[in-house]
């Protein structure tokens, strides 16, 4: 007589199928928060940029005795910060406005992570949508004198000319609004409801 064993050496095909429909709905379950939670990092990563690029120009300013600018692309990731005078800002490439290249100007042009972009604070009841996913920077100096939008300039005594609001936008985020008082400097940020209006 022949011992039967009882450990089988391999699984079945409809086994292996079983896990493999398992996990991909598993993964389809998560996949959505997980894409959230790292949009809302993406969002708070950008503030955190504007806000260094803030506290950089808000220091030239005050050390070169000029104020400076710092201007978006709305509805694009693109942000420039330059001294705040024709030189910089008429499309000529050579603007330096000193010949001293160790303590030059501070010129910058960056862009935001991918698929964050720069919205007015009027059109704040514009939820980010799915089109709005995508990647929204344009290639860094690849953008038109005439496309930036003035949002502060940084006046020698340590101000902003004025208060500023930025709201940064990501597909499926809830939108960030960015506030910045012009006599104190004090920058705030709060998470816009889904509509896209203050809570």
């Amino acid at each position: 007589m022949r011992v039967r064993q009882s450990n089988r050496p391999c699984f079945t095909l409809f086994e292996l199928v079983l896990v493999l429909a398992i996990l991909i709905i598993v993964t389809g379950l998560v996949y959505p928060s997980l894409d959230a939670m790292y949009g809302g990092f993406k969002l708070t990563q950008s503030t955190d940029m504007v806000r260094a690029g803030w506290a950089g120009a808000k220091s030239h300013a005050i050390d070169e005795g000029r104020p400076y600018r710092f201007a978006v692309v709305l509805n694009k990731g693109n942000y420039r910060i330059a001294p705040d005078s024709a030189d910089f800002w008429a499309g000529n490439s050579d603007a330096s406005g000193t010949s001293d290249a160790i303590n030059g100007p501070l010129v910058i042009e960056e862009a935001l992570p991918a698929g964050i972009r720069f919205a007015s604070t009027d059109s704040a009841a514009q939820a980010s949508g799915p089109d709005s996913a995508g990647d929204s920077s344009m290639p860094k100096g690849s953008v038109d004198m005439s496309m930036w939008h003035t949002t502060a300039v940084f006046l020698p005594n340590g101000t902003a000319r004025d208060d500023v609001e930025i709201l940064f936008q990501s597909g499926g985020v809830s939108p960030l609004l960015m506030k910045m008082r012009a006599l104190t400097g004090a920058v705030t940020v709060k998470t816009l409801n889904s509509e896209g209006n203050r809570p």
